[in-house]
């Protein structure tokens, strides 16, 4: 009878390894759609902060009316000299889109 034991004990180990081989893809495909979704979560993260610059720039009043309002003597310029100083306001601030 020991002779129809082995086969029996050759197959329960490999069973026991294949198992353990899918496991292992398993925990490996969790982790990588766990990277994926963390890659995503930061991306995003990134994006709303850009919208919520641009919100605050496309409400009424948004940071144009801020520019007016900081001094009054803004709203007395033509156009032209107001929207290159507005211009000129967003880059001391840090608030343009940089060329690079």
């Amino acid at each position: 009878m020991p002779e129809a034991d082995a086969p029996t004990v050759v197959i329960l180990l490999w069973s026991a390894v294949g198992l353990l081989v899918i496991l292992l893809l398993l925990v490996v495909a969790v982790f990588r759609r766990l990277s994926r979704i963390e890659r995503r979560l930061i991306e995003d993260s990134g994006r709303q902060d850009v919208t919520e610059a641009a919100a605050t720039e496309s409400q009424p009043g948004g940071a144009f009316e801020m520019f007016l309002n900081e001094d009054p003597a803004h709203r007395e310029l033509p156009k032209r000299e107001q929207f290159a100083a507005y211009r000129q306001w967003r880059h001391e601030r840090g608030m343009n889109w940089s060329n690079s």
